[in-house]
């Protein structure tokens, strides 16, 4: 990866940050350290994040006109940062193709069953402010996330840039982690939104997340049944780590006054992107 300019952490001014990640298209069938799990789990992930960037960029955009000069310029640098995640990521599908993994048959599931189904029978029942609340809610999740995977160098064991690709990531959810929330609070200030968005989202994202996992662990003709009770160990060490503090973070999500600022995390980005 070439250094990319410096450009420090600011939640209130966000930075789009174009990166050059080598080698994502060559990586190992198992790129985690060689654990199948843990992979397909981030390979799930690869195949959720560039049209769910899409969709997030989608669903503040009906309201960009009419919001206050500070958030709007917030909002813009959202976009872009968002344009480049999805970007990064689909350069990891060539790698996932190479493998005779299903990719494309999952994507194309995903965005039939989602963007050409449930997302606009939500739309048509509830309008486009149900895609801002569930996208400030997936906001908070990816923070959220991001942060407890900074915290304990959950992305250690990932091969070369994929490793770098997980830090970037996380660490430029974390900075721009309140912007859809604030403009959710500025259009539609109503706590039922917020919470059924959140509920919408949770069940989507891990629906979808867990069966792309198995998809492609099933499809894959190395995982043996011993392979996955040996890697089934090395994999719990990761969710014991993260599970607790993301169930304590998405309770957070239903105070009458929660912000994502409360959160923090943003020293933490910029000592991890520092880093990188």
């Amino acid at each position: 990866m070439k250094k990319p300019f410096a450009k420090t952490i600011d939640g209130q001014s966000p930075s789009v940050r174009k990166m050059d990640f080598e080698g994502l298209e060559n990586l190992p069938r198992h790129y985690f350290n060689d654990n199948a799990i843990i992979t397909h789990a981030l390979n799930s992930f690869h195949v959720i994040f560039p049209e769910g960037e899409r969709y997030f960029i989608r669903s503040v955009k009906p309201f960009q006109d009419h919001l206050s000069e500070p958030l709007k310029n917030r909002v813009k640098s959202f976009i872009g940062q968002e344009v480049q995640h999805g970007k990064e990521h689909e350069r990891v599908w060539s790698a996932i193709r190479r493998y005779g993994l299903p990719l494309d048959k999952i994507a194309k599931f995903y965005y039939t069953t989602l963007y050409k189904g449930i997302f606009p029978f939500l739309r048509f029942l509830f309008g486009p402010k149900i895609d801002l609340s569930i996208t400030a809610a997936l906001e908070h999740y990816t923070a959220t996330l991001g942060e407890i995977s900074l915290k304990y160098d959950l992305a250690r064991d990932a091969h070369g840039d994929m490793r770098k690709l997980l830090v970037w990531h996380a660490c430029e959810e974390i900075e721009h982690k309140s912007v859809v929330y604030d403009v959710l609070q500025e259009v539609a200030p109503n706590y039922f939104l917020r919470i059924f968005g959140f509920a919408i989202a949770t069940v989507l994202l891990w629906s979808y997340a867990i069966l792309f996992q198995y998809w492609f662990l099933i499809a894959d003709e190395e995982v043996s049944w011993k392979k996955f009770r040996a890697d089934r160990f090395y994999a719990r060490k990761h969710l014991g780590a993260s599970v607790p503090p993301l169930f304590q973070g998405c309770l957070k999500y239903f105070r009458p006054n929660f912000h994502p600022d409360q959160m923090g995390g943003y020293e933490l980005a910029e000592a991890s992107l520092s880093a990188l």
